[in-house]
């Protein structure tokens, strides 16, 4: 007979459904892209735009990205940044009230963000983030399922370059990512070597190749329970891409955490749970939207990551009765390339 439980969902992270988390997320958006702002920026002027002394900062994590750059991209940043700086009425549009950070100060700029009072308009009432659409749209109750199942999986099916990077030779293709779990806990996956690539080769997984898994019954995070995963291809030629990601990621949660907690006026509580799937959600997002700032004001064209999310209701919940997912497929773009990534998620003991 039915039980309470639900049917799992699974997606991509494209957008927020919460439109209040949204405009907070981009706040956080917007000051990484300050940030990066600021590195090009001193790269042209080391004197005028003066790095912050605190290791910690995000210009020194994005710095570390810019010099993987080849010269040619770092001098036309530059230039493009200095430019858009004497642009006031454009730059007024685009930042809102962080267009009083000052690029010119040594202190960073996530510091001078939060010196800011934090904008009237972006604040909302604590319960609201329990009523957002990510958490909410009702779902069908199912037969319940005769076993538990404690772990869960993301598998990559296979891997297929439709069209081989600009890079000399063929594509020496890595795999790496994040996880993040219910609790809200972020580890890396590491690096490994997907092949070598060229147009129309094909990288199949038989038997799937596990990408990273969950423990379902870890922690006191009570069901339903949501977990995230980066995707991230790499070229081997663009040296540490998957330490990068992982820091930058972890920086944008804490950054998204304390922006959530500024807009409700107080600290948000444990992560898990249910507000763990929003926070999953804008940090996913607001990730994928710096990458594209870094492609647009950079000319960085590494593969944009690919955030994917399960929701797990209870132990003996399935996909339509299944223990794992339908197959998805996402694709990578940049240095004139083009992949698709097979992947899916599976319930097991």
């Amino acid at each position: 007979m039915p039980d309470n439980t639900t049917d799992n969902t699974e997606a991509v992270v494209t957008g927020i459904p919460d439109a209040k988390v949204q405009a907070v997320t981009e706040r956080v958006v917007r000051e990484f892209q300050l940030a990066a702002d600021k590195v090009a920026a001193h790269h042209g002027g080391p004197v005028k735009f003066p790095m912050p002394t605190d290791g910690s900062a995000t210009e020194h994590l994005l710095a570390r990205r810019f010099a993987q750059l080849p010269a040619g991209h770092q001098k036309e940043a530059a230039a493009r940044v200095v430019a858009d700086l004497g642009n006031a009425a454009a730059r007024s549009k685009r930042l809102g009230d962080l267009t009083k950070v000052d690029l010119r100060s040594p202190t960073p700029v996530e510091a001078q963000v939060r010196a800011l009072p934090f904008p009237d308009g972006l604040k909302f009432p604590a319960g609201e983030l329990r009523k957002s659409p990510a958490i909410s749209a009702p779902q069908r109750v199912q037969e319940a399922a005769a076993e538990q199942l404690t772990k869960l999986e993301l598998r990559i099916q296979q891997v297929t370059c439709l069209d081989d990077t600009s890079e000399l030779g063929a594509d020496e293709i890595d795999a790496a990512g994040v996880s993040v779990d219910e609790s809200g806990d972020t580890k890396k996956v590491p690096a490994f070597r997907v092949r070598s690539f060229r147009t129309g080769d094909v990288q199949k997984y038989t038997p799937p190749r596990q990408f990273t898994f969950f423990s379902l019954t870890e922690g006191t995070v009570q069901f339903p329970k949501s977990y995230f995963v980066t995707l991230a291809l790499a070229e081997e030629d663009w040296g540490g891409f998957d330490d990068f990601l992982n820091e930058l990621l972890a920086k944008v949660k804490t950054e998204v955490v304390a922006a959530i907690a500024a807009a409700i006026g107080g600290a948000i509580g444990s992560p898990g749970g249910p507000i763990g799937i929003v926070i999953g959600i804008a940090v996913g997002w607001a990730v994928t939207e710096i990458f594209e700032y870094l492609k647009s004001t950079w000319g960085d064209e590494l593969f944009l990551p690919v955030t994917v999310s399960a929701v797990i209701p209870s132990l003996t919940s399935r996909w339509t009765g299944k223990p794992d997912s339908p197959e998805h497929t996402v694709k990578y773009t940049g240095h004139g390339g083009s992949y698709q990534l097979v992947y899916d998620w599976r319930m097991y003991k």
